[in-house]
């Protein structure tokens, strides 16, 4: 039932797109600032209890609620299971921004591009460099944080969700990740998109290092298959790379980045800290190895500019992507079939 449920939600999705700005969308972020208000005391202990009660509890509730349609009847257990599916999915969500900046581009209207960059990094979240792109940058710079917010658009939206739906029962592991990512969005990355001096709450940190452990497996899991359906060896010496770097809470931004970049061959701004720091990979600066892999330095990968062209690359990454994992469905199907 995995995998058919997958495939009808992504069906569903691409015909009838759940928006980003949609009710639904609009009514848990309004919920979850309103819960921030009422229990935020200034303190993570606050902050933790909270967010226990919100995620874990909401994915506690989606299972309970699944089974028990599963218990009355197979196919209301089926109709929920991609329900659900459908609301967490959000392939369009961030694929139609991107398509956006792409026509624009196309047309040669780097206004416009700038405009749709910053409409995205307004709902998304973002740092100095993705804003400084979206005020004043060029093509390159465009193309390079568009991509870099598609990719994580990704594993926000499809990736990290998948994982979780194959990993825990029923469809409750996808609402465990969504609403994981949605109060980071909510409580941290939101705030900080803002103002480049925006400090976190209690409530953002708290929220950024859960959703750092939430995502820490599958981050990892789709670094690998990046490396797969793109270029494996460049992918996997950027990710050896950053992994040399000082751990902080954008660890998993920073391996899906880092190996995007080498599955790719492009360029791209990788978070230093949640601090609205980024910036751009610079592969032949030994410094910037940062500790245990200077002999690297030698054997790094060329990668280019972001530009038109590598749009399309990042499409092309994304789709082969979603393939393998559904293929890697289909074998866990096979074998739960079999066994």
């Amino acid at each position: 039932m995995t995998l058919f449920s997958f495939i009808f939600a992504m069906l569903l999705e691409q015909v009838r797109p759940v928006r980003d700005d949609s009710r639904l969308g609009s009514w848990v972020a309004n919920t979850l600032l309103r819960i921030e208000r009422a229990t935020n005391t200034g303190d993570l202990a606050s902050a933790r209890w909270t967010w226990l009660a919100v995620v874990i509890g909401g994915t506690v509730l989606t299972w309970a609620v699944v089974a028990l349609l599963t218990r009355l009847h197979f196919l209301l257990g089926f109709v929920a299971t991609v329900g659900v599916l459908y609301l967490t999915i959000g392939f369009r969500q961030f694929s139609n921004r991107f398509t956006e900046i792409q026509l624009a581009l196309a047309n040669n209207d780097i206004e416009r591009a700038r405009q749709k960059l910053k409409e995205w990094l307004a709902h998304s979240g973002g740092d100095v460099m993705t804003r400084v792109a979206a005020e004043s940058g060029d093509v390159s710079a465009i193309c390079r944080e568009s991509i870099r917010l598609a990719l994580i658009g990704a594993q926000r939206h499809v990736f990290g969700v998948i994982f979780w739906f194959v990993i825990l029962p029923g469809p409750a592991g996808a609402v465990l990740y969504r609403l994981s990512a949605e109060a980071r969005r909510v409580w941290a990355d939101a705030r900080m998109s803002e103002a480049a001096d925006a400090r976190l709450s209690p409530f953002g940190e708290f929220a950024v290092r859960a959703f750092s452990w939430v995502d820490w497996f599958p981050a990892r899991v789709t670094a690998i298959v990046f490396a797969i359906v793109g270029n494996f060896e460049d992918s996997i010496l950027m990710w050896r790379l950053r992994s040399g770097f000082a751990p902080h809470a954008n660890d998993t931004e920073r391996v899906l980045l880092s190996a995007g970049a080498g599955a790719m061959g492009v360029r791209l701004s990788v978070p230093e800290a949640h601090s609205t720091m980024s910036r751009v990979d610079e592969p032949y600066e030994t410094e910037a190895l940062g500790g245990p892999w200077p002999s690297l330095a030698q054997d790094l990968p060329d990668l280019s500019e972001a530009n038109e062209a590598a749009l399309r690359s990042a499409v092309g990454l994304v789709w082969r992507a979603v393939i393998l994992w559904v293929i890697l469905m289909f074998l866990v199907s096979v074998g739960h079939w079999s066994g």
